[in-house]
């Protein structure tokens, strides 16, 4: 099963098994997968699975808050 790990400098701060057929990831609550951190963009790309491998697909996000 794919999952996505999240570090910061080189600490693992958690790991979510991706599950769904698509994921959305991003800061704002609508996500499946939300990280409260400025930092991160509200909409960031989505997972989804092709041929045994996953791909990130950005939906237009920014590096604006």
């Amino acid at each position: 099963m794919a999952k996505l790990i999240l570090s910061m400098d080189g600490l693992v701060l958690k790991e979510i098994a991706l599950t769904k057929e698509r994921t959305t990831i991003g800061r704002k609550p609508h996500n499946d997968i939300q990280i409260d951190n400025l930092a991160v963009t509200g909409n960031m790309p989505s997972s989804s699975p092709s041929a045994g491998t996953r791909f990130l697909e950005d939906l237009g996000s920014t590096t604006a808050p």
